[in-house]
């Protein structure tokens, strides 16, 4: 993937050359009537827009904090130098995974804005799944076969057998498209191990088990059952040569043109 920086005023921009051409901070544009709930499991974590950009189907995410701090401090951060902002951080994750053959979203674009010496505020855009629902989505209508469960719990192992902790998965992170793929989103505050130890792997598990009975709990007909959760360990749990067959079918069906 190339890729290129400029700055604009107090702005830092950060373009994926494979998609747009030139600068285009006009991406960034006021897109907020198409607005829509962020679907994190979180609340207050702000919003993400869906949005159209020559003939790109396209999401914007604006970083806010969540928590109590979230409601002291809404959307600034300490700035540390521009590769450690939250937004250079994700994309260039984004970009590394999709390099990898990981099954996630195409990072496009992201902007930095100084508003004071030491704080920023930013955005990410990345490309729109097309014909996808969160995990969470689904269950809400639908239950999920053996097989699905299966192949979720397959995709989890993968991204740990590429050393990536993700550090907030849950139901409302993980997409399947009307082709049965499957993909991971919402990597803020992610990030690259440099081993594949047992601990946090362990942790992004009983994040995403809690995710669910979270959502069974307090959503009457949620399609979640100890059972399910089996079947999504056994997938996981699968041996080495099968997590390599299963990678290389799972790659070819889930990759976007980078």
């Amino acid at each position: 993937m190339q890729t290129s920086e400029y700055r604009n005023d107090n702005s830092f921009v950060l373009v994926n050359k494979n998609v747009l051409t030139g600068t285009q901070e006009c991406i960034f544009g006021d897109h907020a009537d198409n607005a829509c709930p962020d679907v994190s499991d979180d609340q207050g974590r702000g919003k993400v827009i869906f949005f159209d950009f020559e003939q790109l189907e396209l999401v914007l995410k604006r970083y806010h904090r969540g928590g109590l701090l979230g409601r002291l401090i809404k959307n600034t951060y300490l700035f540390n130098g521009l590769q450690r902002t939250r937004m250079w951080q994700e994309f260039h994750l984004l970009a590394k995974m999709r390099d990898k053959g990981l099954p996630v979203p195409r990072p496009v674009a992201a902007r930095c804005t100084r508003h004071s010496a030491f704080g920023y505020q930013g955005e990410l855009i990345i490309e729109r799944i097309p014909n996808a629902r969160t995990l969470a989505e689904i269950l809400s209508e639908e239950s999920l076969p053996d097989n699905v469960w299966q192949n979720i719990g397959l995709i989890i192992r993968r991204f740990h057998e590429n050393c990536i902790d993700h550090t907030d998965l849950n139901a409302c992170n993980i997409m399947l498209n009307t082709n049965g793929q499957i993909f991971l989103i919402d990597f803020d505050k992610c990030c690259e191990r440099k081993q594949a130890s047992k601990d946090w792997r362990a942790n992004n598990l009983a994040r995403l088990k809690r995710s669910l009975n979270k959502w069974s709990s307090r959503e009457t007909g949620f399609n979640f059952q100890s059972k399910n959760w089996n079947m999504l360990l056994s997938g996981y749990q699968t041996s080495r040569q099968q997590l390599s067959e299963g990678m290389q079918g799972q790659s070819k069906a889930g990759r976007l043109a980078s």
